[in-house]
């Protein structure tokens, strides 16, 4: 195969789905391809959430010394492998120098405004496409143990507030009241009502059987071995399955952008971000809606019949490889805030690569190096959230108009 293509999307998770069905929409013609299959990585075992409330990039005040704390424990929200690779310490780098509350505060605005559109643009397409993925707008609580974590819940929901993402404090008799599964020994929560949740891989599948309809044309287990370029511009993409000469390409590939971006000489501020989950079979102890335990960092969603806890964040490269104790640091933080939770039954054990930038933003825009050259990832926890809107932007751009947001925060060359 040697061919001629408009638009050329590399990677077939929830970005590249999204990114490849609103280029059809907007008249384009579409190839995705997908070095495995159509969601087998991060958007299949994620919490499901859709969240404008995690606004707040991860690097802040305070983050450095916990981080220092942390990494003394293998079974921590937030755990660094030792190592020597030059990568990650640029990585941690950068991510120290975002640490303090000015970077925090122009990340907040950026994050707040490019959130404001998520929750109706995602339910609308879930609307347009018939999508069933028990999606509902149903809220999340944050539960706090401590008095300590309670009272930073409470300054963050405040900031949050402040840029319009609604949030109400919860006396710990409220936050049983709402969840009373919860251990009476609670200190207190943060109700965010704007945040919705789904089954994350049924949301993805289901939508990318739509794409053909569209004339999408998927090549899943299609490699990208190599490019060819003249000046600014890609002019040949070498696959497993031939070789394609696009007018545009766009990187959607979560982590795994990175080994892209490397065989055209460019250094993207990512690192992966290594999460968990474990699914279950629906059990006493169960909370009404989803759950963040704050201070563990686990979030607990409950669906029809199953319930996934998902957590933890784990620096160690580019590898799937399970550690198990952090896999029973999960279930035995879930325990701890919900003493009936036996966690019986469990369905799945899976771990996944997040894309996360030194920064906390994602990567949305177009390549300074190539004008033909766009990228969307980045987006650490917020892949499913964002999925939607930054698709909207990358279509729009491809089309040579007015991406509707100031994307200047979201630049991929940016340092």
């Amino acid at each position: 195969m040697n061919q001629s293509i408009q638009d050329l999307v590399v990677g077939g998770g929830v970005l590249g789905v999204n990114c490849a069905l609103a280029l059809a929409d907007a008249g384009r013609s579409v190839t995705l391809v997908e070095q495995n299959t159509v969601c087998s990585g991060c958007s299949h075992g994620n919490a499901g959430w859709v969240t404008p409330c995690h606004s707040l990039p991860i690097p802040g005040p305070g983050l450095v010394y916990q981080t220092l704390k942390w990494m003394l424990q293998g079974d921590s929200p937030l755990y660094i492998k030792p190592t020597l690779r030059p990568a990650l310490w640029t990585w941690l780098w950068r991510f120290y120098r975002h640490c303090n509350e000015p970077a925090q505060l122009r990340g907040l605005r950026a994050m707040a405004e490019l959130n404001r559109h998520v929750l109706p643009l995602t339910k609308e397409l879930v609307q347009r496409h018939q999508i069933d993925c028990q999606f509902e707008q149903r809220g999340i609580t944050y539960a706090f143990r401590t008095e300590k974590g309670l009272q930073k819940g409470i300054r963050e929901c405040e900031r949050l507030n402040d840029h319009g993402i609604p949030g109400e404090v919860l006396s710990p008799h409220e936050l049983r009241s709402r969840e009373p599964e919860l251990s009476d020994t609670m200190c207190g929560g943060v109700f965010y009502p704007g945040e919705a949740d789904c089954v994350p891989d049924q949301f993805v599948k289901q939508l990318a059987t739509r794409l053909p309809r569209q004339g999408v044309r998927i090549l899943d287990h299609t490699t990208v071995n190599g490019y060819a370029v003249r000046g600014s511009q890609i002019t040949e993409v070498a696959t497993s399955n031939g070789v394609l000469h696009p007018e545009n390409i766009v990187f959607t590939a979560g982590a795994w952008t990175l080994v892209q971006a490397r065989k055209l000489g460019l250094r993207l501020p990512v690192e992966p971000a290594k999460g968990y989950s474990v699914t279950l079979k629906r059990q006493a102890g169960t909370p009404h809606n989803p759950l963040n335990l704050a201070e563990a960092k686990v979030g607990v969603t409950p669906w029809r019949d199953t319930i996934r806890l998902a957590g933890t964040m784990e620096l160690a490269g580019l590898q799937l490889k399970i550690n198990e104790r952090r896999v029973a640091a999960i279930i035995r933080a879930a325990q701890e805030y919900l003493p009936r939770f036996t966690a019986a039954e469990p369905l799945e054990t899976w771990t996944g690569m997040r894309p996360l930038c030194s920064d906390g933003l994602p990567i949305i825009g177009r390549s300074k190096r190539f004008d033909n050259l766009l990228i969307a990832t980045g987006h650490g926890m917020l892949g499913l959230t964002q999925s939607v809107v930054s698709a909207q932007i990358i279509a729009r751009m491809v089309l040579g108009g007015d991406p509707g947001f100031d994307v200047t925060p979201f630049a991929p060359d940016r340092r």
